[in-house]
């Protein structure tokens, strides 16, 4: 099997164009999606495609076996390993095929496609700009107190432990708020 032309790409694809492919063929061939007949085989074999290729060992390996068009070859003796170890991730990957078929595809997508960064960087952007309210709201009370001369120890003690509070609360809240908008995205809305 041409692991490169069931994804539709050829030999020359990088990592994106290989995770690009996947994304498209799975949205279009996922069993939850897909009322083509075929539809799980095509599924399993599209992603046993990526599971091999997406990995850059496996993917060396399978090079340099007959089955890929790479012009890449190993020797007979070394290709039959590489062909066992290109076997071996294939089976891998068709248990893994077979758990993701079984999957609502919104989950199926959320697991598979979504990065760390997609989870952290909202939560930070969000931390960042409750820091920049409460910060500005810090500078503005000091600055009050400056200048009606209340200024004194107890008084930025005062200001900074009475705004904490409200920041804490404000960061738990777009916590809580950022978990249950992840969650309604991975149940499919």
């Amino acid at each position: 099997m041409d692991f490169y032309r069931t994804l539709g790409l050829t030999h020359t694809a990088d990592a994106n164009a290989i995770r690009t492919a996947y994304r498209a063929l799975a949205k279009r061939y996922h069993p939850d999606v897909s009322s083509l007949p075929d539809a799980h085989e095509r599924f399993v074999a599209v992603t046993e495609a990526y599971e091999v290729l997406s990995d850059p060992a496996a993917r060396a390996r399978y090079d340099r076996t007959r089955a890929s068009p790479s012009p890449k070859r190993s020797s007979p003796a070394a290709e039959a390993q590489y062909a066992r170890a290109t076997e071996a991730r294939q089976q891998a990957a068709r248990a893994k095929a077979a758990d993701y078929s079984r999957m609502r595809y919104a989950q199926f997508d959320a697991d598979v496609f979504d990065s760390v960064a997609s989870y952290v960087v909202p939560k930070m952007l969000g931390c960042l700009g409750i820091g920049v309210v409460a910060t500005t709201v810090v500078v503005v009370l000091v600055l009050l107190a400056q200048q009606f001369e209340w200024l004194s120890v107890p008084v930025v003690l005062l200001i900074f432990f009475g705004v904490m509070p409200g920041i804490v609360y404000a960061s738990m809240e777009f916590d809580n708020w950022h978990n249950a908008r992840q969650r309604a995205r991975r149940k499919g809305r």
